[in-house]
């Protein structure tokens, strides 16, 4: 079937206004999406839990995408604090307690990644909170282990202070001071089985990882415990 030289212009400037159009509305939609504005805020602003007689607030500036208060719970999202990490979604109540949020802090070591949130607690209540890691899964899934930290030196214990339920909610239980909570992700345990032709010290990293932390600690802890020995003879 033939076609006129003007049909086939016709059709030419159809796809031409076409591809024009495409080409003004999609980068228009594109920033439109991204250019979402998030609201400031600094450490004067409270979020509070009347039923709970507790508040949230943050030692620092930043900013959130939305704040909702929901079952006596406050879910951030996209929540940016100055000199943090980003929060997609952080999930937070605290019970009998006033709560102010200091930092979310992450590294990826070779083999496991590390979140640690910092906040502080004037009173003996209870903080609900949720950083959004996802569920905590056993099996062919990552490993996960928490630790939470008091002051910089008082490990608290698992079923007896604290606790994390499958979804990972943490909940801390009557703790007052400068509270650290740690979250490691041993992403890559139990894969050096597929990855058999990579080095040694790929194959372990997970474990020599593991090692390098744990003999950390006990550096620092010996490390405490003779400066404490040598404080008696001192003051002597």
């Amino acid at each position: 079937m033939a076609c006129s030289l003007g049909t086939i212009n016709s059709y030419i400037v159809s796809a031409g206004v076409a591809i024009i159009v495409i080409i003004i509305i999609f980068p228009l939609s594109c920033s439109n999406a991204q250019a979402q504005t998030n609201i400031a805020f600094n450490p004067v602003d409270q979020f509070s839990i009347p039923a709970y007689n507790g508040s949230i607030s943050f030692a620092v500036n930043g900013t959130y995408f939305t704040a909702t208060f929901e079952n006596n719970s406050w879910t951030f999202t996209n929540l940016l604090l100055t000199g943090s990490a980003p929060l997609e979604n952080f999930e937070v109540s605290t019970q009998n307690s006033n709560l102010t949020i200091l930092s979310y802090l992450t590294s990826n070591i070779t083999g496991f990644q590390i979140e640690q949130l910092r906040y502080v607690v004037e009173g003996r209540g209870k903080q609900i909170v949720n950083l959004g890691l996802g569920p905590e899964e056993s099996g062919l899934s990552p490993i996960y282990e928490w630790s939470v930290v008091v002051n910089g030196k008082t490990f608290l214990s698992e079923g007896a202070d604290w606790s994390v339920s499958n979804d990972g909610t943490m909940t801390i239980n009557g703790e007052s001071g400068n509270v650290s909570l740690v979250h490691f992700n041993f992403s890559d345990f139990g894969s050096s089985a597929s990855n058999s032709n990579l080095p040694f010290y790929q194959q372990h990293s997970v474990v020599i990882g593991i090692a390098t932390t744990v003999a950390v600690v006990v550096v620092i802890a010996v490390g405490i415990k003779v400066k404490n020995k040598e404080k008696p003879s001192e003051s002597g």
